[in-house]
């Protein structure tokens, strides 16, 4: 309760939290390769998340919390200006990075809260997907075992690069190298 007497609103203090979390994010150093440092930047933003994991949600309801959520932005926009990206484009391609990031950041929290209790999602995944009609979801019970490791690192690693490269050909489209 005495938390409550430095913050006029609950919101006031979920934003404070969020802020001060936020400003823990360990950014890469700038290297000459933009898409590089735009995927070491998404890998810091994702560990901060897999720290914190109870921020997840409520960074959807306060997208803002602070100078520090807007650090984190101005970053980003300058490593994707760095490949040429900017305005409009820059914007939704960091939305792309954030929504990645707090989806896959769920998937794990999930992941992990199952295993503290004893569970083994991978093995219930690849069992519920298993259990399906063969005839109407051939390709679905094909990748069962695949599908045991939905949300994981590897998995993550994929998507982040498939992302990544369609920014930099976006990017070579953009200014005339193609």
């Amino acid at each position: 309760m005495a938390l409550y007497r430095c913050f006029a609103t609950k919101d006031d203090l979920v934003d404070a939290l969020l802020d001060r979390i936020l400003g823990r994010l360990a950014a890469p150093e700038p290297s000459e390769d933009w898409a590089a440092d735009l995927a070491g930047f998404a890998r810091a933003h994702r560990m901060l998340l897999a720290l914190h994991p109870w921020a997840i949600v409520p960074l959807f309801t306060h997208p803002n919390p602070g100078l520090n959520a807007t650090r984190i932005g101005e970053l980003a926009l300058e490593i994707l200006s760095r490949g040429g990206i900017t305005g409009g484009d820059a914007v939704a391609d960091f939305c792309g990075i954030l929504a990645l990031n707090y989806g896959w950041s769920a998937f794990a929290s999930a992941r992990s809260a199952a295993t503290r209790i004893d569970q083994n999602p991978g093995v219930a995944i690849g069992a519920a997907i298993a259990a399906l009609p063969a005839g109407r979801f051939p390709r679905t019970r094909a990748v069962a075992d695949q599908m045991s490791a939905y949300g994981s690192d590897e998995h993550y690693e994929r998507a982040l690069r498939q992302l990544v490269a369609g920014l930099r050909d976006s990017a070579d489209v953009t200014d005339g190298t193609r």
